[in-house]
């Protein structure tokens, strides 16, 4: 099935990876209208929740079709450009001020990496619906840090 879908390890690890990038960010972001004061930054991160859900539904059917495992190889684990569980736990301890500068800065970070990630799937993948998510996820992760820019200033 793996060939049929012209995966090779780099499709998958990058299919995993991003999930487990996803997932996390999204647990950050699932805090934002109880604790954001900003209310631009809040209807952002709602929207980047909107989007990362429906990549992650996208990222688990190419997952799927390459024949490999549902079992995630990047759980517990805490990687450059992921909001680490003890930063989650401190972030839904702030509000207001405090937690829009957290959160900002852990977006930043997730679509920095997120972004590269996407550039090295595009250039060492092989599956064409990889590599064209890939793709997408770069530009929208670059306009996302952009929209963040405008928002937060730069850091």
């Amino acid at each position: 099935m793996v060939a049929e879908a012209g995966a090779i390890s780099t499709d998958v690890a990058w299919t995993q990876l991003m999930i487990a990038l996803d997932q996390r960010m999204l647990a950050a972001l699932e805090l934002a209208p109880q604790r954001a004061a900003d209310k631009e930054l809040n209807a952002f991160a709602a929207d980047v929740a909107r989007r990362h859900e429906a990549e992650v539904v996208r990222l688990r059917e190419l997952l799927q079709a390459t024949g490999a495992p549902e079992t995630n190889p990047h759980e517990g684990h805490d990687m450059p450009g992921m909001i680490t569980k003890e930063n989650l736990a401190l972030l839904a301890t702030k509000s207001g001020t405090a937690f829009d500068t957290m959160l900002a800065e852990s977006l930043r970070a997730h679509f920095e990496q997120c972004r590269m990630l996407a550039g090295s799937e595009q250039s060492a993948g092989a599956d064409p619906a990889v590599k064209a998510l890939a793709a997408s996820v770069q530009s929208t992760r670059q306009t996302d840090l952009d929209h963040l820019t405008t928002l937060t200033g730069p850091r």
